[in-house]
């Protein structure tokens, strides 16, 4: 009896266990299987990563290019940015031509300093320039120009040239007596007339403004019956004009 009862227990125990190791065979079946799975998506994943990568190694060039274009635009926006506008560059400091051009002015301002005008001597104007008009002459009663001013002086007063310059003529004319000639360049010259027979200069030398260059006379046979008088030319390119007007321009 006792054999029997302990029967079905052993069964029972039997079937248990041959449950547990197909229980625990599934279990580890399904494991492998995840595993592989697992592994396989893993390795798919890890070509995957690797190919992105690649893609994007071969991507870097094009990239660089495109930082670099990038880069040009900033220079030339920033290029773009330094040009200022016409007002603003006026009030910058002036170049180096701009400089020159100033100094060369403020080196002609100082050269037409140093060869300042003066008349050739001091007086009222007896006889003003006729400008191609017609005159009555006091000495010889007849019409004609009066290509000078007369600057009434003392006789024996000082002449002076009006500018730098040098005397190209001296003569003595028949009706305008003792003349000296002054070549002040760039086609200006001067011509005083009726001066007396001493003289302070010769043909070729050189004179500077103010400079005394003869006495005032009574040589102008054609301006005899005037009181003494200096009779004062001035020629342009060889044309004559207001002597007076030109020495207040």
């Amino acid at each position: 009896m006792k054999n029997e009862t302990n029967q079905p227990k052993k069964t029972r125990l039997k079937g248990f266990y041959t449950a547990l190791l197909v229980s625990l065979a599934m279990i580890g079946a399904a494991c492998a299987y995840a595993y592989q799975a697992t592994t396989t998506t893993l390795e798919e994943n890890m070509n995957s990563l690797q190919n992105d990568l690649t893609v994007v190694t071969q991507s870097t060039a094009p990239h660089t290019e495109v930082r670099t274009e990038t880069t040009s635009v900033h220079q030339a926006y920033d290029a773009v940015a330094d040009v200022k506008p016409e007002s603003a560059a006026e009030t910058e400091a002036p170049s180096e031509t701009e400089t020159v051009t100033e100094t060369s002015q403020e080196q002609e301002s100082v050269e037409e300093f140093d060869h300042v005008l003066v008349m050739p001597i001091e007086g009222e104007i007896q006889a003003e320039f006729s400008n191609g008009e017609l005159v009555k002459s006091e000495t010889t009663g007849t019409w004609q120009t009066h290509n000078g001013a007369d600057i009434a002086a003392e006789e024996g007063s000082a002449v002076c040239a009006i500018d730098n310059g040098t005397v190209s003529e001296v003569t003595k004319d028949a009706l305008w007596g003792v003349c000296v000639t002054v070549d002040h360049g760039n086609g200006i010259s001067s011509r005083y007339c009726g001066l007396s027979a001493s003289l302070s200069v010769k043909e070729g030398d050189a004179v500077e403004s103010g400079q005394t260059i003869g006495l005032v006379g009574t040589t102008a046979d054609i301006e005899s019956k005037q009181e003494p008088h200096l009779h004062f030319e001035v020629l342009k390119n060889d044309i004559y004009v207001d002597p007076i007007e030109f020495l207040n321009e």
